[in-house]
């Protein structure tokens, strides 16, 4: 019984990360093979990860097929015919190792980000009420890592968890994002708002000179985070709404 118990929730974490693939493909925010979303399997050595070979598919047509077993030192351990382990395993891994709270990582290409830091143009927290996680995010830290190579080796891996530390976010210059995050679901929901985070400053830069929202306004949603803290989170015991919307966006196709 445990056995079985133990097997539909393994399955249940890789049904997430597929549907973490196909939203992030769906929404735009990485393209083609770009990108790849990765889940620790708790109390394991254990994460499963999407992958890359002749025989994957685009991150928005994910199956659960794509969706492989390798080990913390990034051995495949199950993987089908055909199918691998991403380039950048290394950059998932380097974040697993040195965060143990961390159980799900995703890395994709965002247009928004490589213009953004390919140009030098810093995010600023020009939106509050619009997307009120959005600007938390930005006022908990989004780290910047200042190479546009793949990062494929533990060397590399190493120098980028340096720069990103214990941030849940990381800018990687002209080359995309990494975010982090204690469930596929919020890790999901926190790429999407540092997308929409980036896709606003880009245009607010395109028109003109932006300019940051009122610091008295800044000090209203810090003060009201701290008093209800709770609203801020993603919910673990059920499905962030945000998570079963664009859940459903997926079905509309």
């Amino acid at each position: 019984m445990a056995k079985q118990k133990e097997s539909e929730t393994l399955q249940q974490l890789r049904r997430k990360v597929m549907y973490s693939c196909r939203i992030l493909g769906d929404r735009g925010v990485t393209r083609g093979s770009f990108g790849h979303v990765s889940a620790r399997i708790a109390g394991t050595d254990k994460i499963l990860i999407k992958s890359k070979g002749v025989n994957e598919e685009a991150l928005e047509f994910t199956r659960e097929k794509d969706i492989i077993t390798i080990d913390i030192r990034g051995n495949v351990l199950q993987a089908s015919t055909g199918l691998d382990a991403p380039h950048e395993t290394a950059m998932h891994l380097a974040v697993y190792r040195a965060r143990p709270e961390v159980m799900s990582v995703i890395h994709a290409h965002p247009d928004w980000v490589v213009a953004l830091t390919a140009s030098e143009k810093p995010l600023l927290p020009i939106y509050a009420a619009y997307n009120p996680p959005g600007l938390k995010l930005l006022l908990d830290g989004i780290s910047l890592y200042r190479r546009s190579v793949t990062i494929i080796d533990d060397a590399l891996g190493q120098d980028f968890i340096k720069v990103m530390g214990d941030k849940n976010a990381c800018l990687l210059t002209g080359h995309g994002v990494t975010t982090a995050g204690r469930s596929v679901e919020e890790v999901t929901l926190t790429t999407l708002n540092l997308f929409e985070l980036a896709r606003l400053n880009y245009l607010a830069y395109a028109i003109g000179d932006p300019k940051p929202i009122p610091a008295i306004d800044i000090e209203e949603y810090t003060r009201r985070w701290k008093t209800h803290p709770g609203r801020s989170q993603v919910p673990s015991k059920t499905e962030h709404p945000d998570w079963r919307y664009f859940k459903k966006l997926l079905g509309k196709k």
